[in-house]
């Protein structure tokens, strides 16, 4: 008997912080399976939007889920905007950003851009109706991280603030250094480089809009962060928008 992937739960509507007016852009967020490497991998064929090819490569089966799940949240938000995920297909380019086209490649309309990301046992989408590039992230606000992290992730004032926070309380530095991480990582998505953008290169400490320069290019963002408490545990989230290339 074929073992069909389905939801661990329901897709929720993930609400943005009002500073964010993001009044083009819908999140979401959803459950992920508990696994453990001995259990059998799902079928996650008949998941909308699933990459078959990419599916074809996952040997445990957490990442089968939390693959599953991304995708499927993501095809309720289109739904919701009135597009049939069938119609649609997820590609990734050089540098792994993902986004949508048709199936249909005589089809010229323009579709909104995504993100799509997983963490502690959820998995979350975003969609941008009007096309802009955005970034969403997510990790468990308790997640052990060490302190050595520092180096690899803030520089100047940044990591000075981050360095005597740590000093100060150890599980207070842990908690800030997961925010400004998830803060990093929706830059790093909005910009559709990842982590080709290190991150010790542009600083978000206060700052609701970044400046950052790679590859020649300039962009310009927006950056948020927010907690959520979700299925008993605390999370936090990082979302960033771009307002320009130069």
């Amino acid at each position: 008997m074929t073992n069909y992937w389905n939801p661990a739960g329901p897709v929720s509507r993930l609400y943005l912080p009002s500073n964010c007016d993001q009044v083009d852009v819908q999140a979401v967020w959803i459950p992920v399976h508990d696994t453990s490497p001995v259990d059998e991998i799902p079928d996650i064929s008949q998941v909308p939007l699933v990459n078959q090819s990419e599916a074809s490569t996952f040997v445990i089966p957490k990442r089968a889920h939390e693959h599953a799940a991304g995708r499927y949240a993501l095809a309720r938000l289109l739904q919701g905007i009135g597009l049939d995920p069938n119609e649609l297909q997820i590609i990734r380019d050089e540098n792994r950003k993902p986004s949508l086209i048709w199936n249909d490649i005589d089809v010229d309309l323009p579709l909104p851009e995504i993100t799509i990301g997983h963490s502690g046992g959820i998995a979350i989408a975003a969609i941008s109706v009007d096309g802009t590039q955005i970034g969403l992230d997510v990790e468990p606000l308790e997640h052990p991280r060490q302190r050595n992290l520092l180096s690899m992730m803030a520089s100047g004032v940044e990591f000075q603030y981050l360095n005597d926070v740590w000093d100060l309380d150890a599980e207070i530095g842990m908690k800030e250094t997961t925010r400004t991480w998830v803060m990093k990582e929706a830059v790093q998505k909005a910009c559709g480089y990842g982590m080709q953008i290190t991150p010790l290169s542009f600083n978000v400490l206060n700052k609701d809009e970044v400046e950052l320069s790679h590859d020649g290019q300039g962009f310009r963002l927006t950056t948020h962060h927010w907690l959520e408490d979700l299925m008993g545990q605390s999370f936090a989230f990082g979302f960033s928008r771009m307002l320009s290339i130069v």
